[in-house]
């Protein structure tokens, strides 16, 4: 498994989004260039027609990161990992 960006990592405003990140297997995420129509189809059948489109509209504002908003957001991803080992017993 690998973490799949229906908008490509490179639009800062949707970059950590965690609606435009999902698990994708490696043949569709490297191989296959992210499958973005079915990655598309997809979002909109879990979260609601029309999140693709939202996420695309998204993806094109300028966002700007400072190295505080970095900071808070490494710690919030590493508190989000160890509360989900301690949920599934893998510490």
């Amino acid at each position: 498994m690998q973490n799949g960006h229906f908008q490509s990592r490179n639009f800062l405003s949707t970059r950590f989004c965690e609606i435009n990140c999902q698990p994708q297997c490696v043949g569709c995420n490297m191989f296959k260039q992210g499958e973005q129509y079915k990655f598309a189809l997809a979002l909109d059948a879990k979260y609601g027609e029309g999140t693709a489109d939202e996420l695309q509209v998204k993806a094109r504002q300028i966002k700007k990161f400072s190295r505080i908003d970095y900071e808070d957001k490494i710690s919030y991803y590493k508190d989000a990992v160890k509360n989900l080992k301690k949920e599934k017993g893998i510490e």
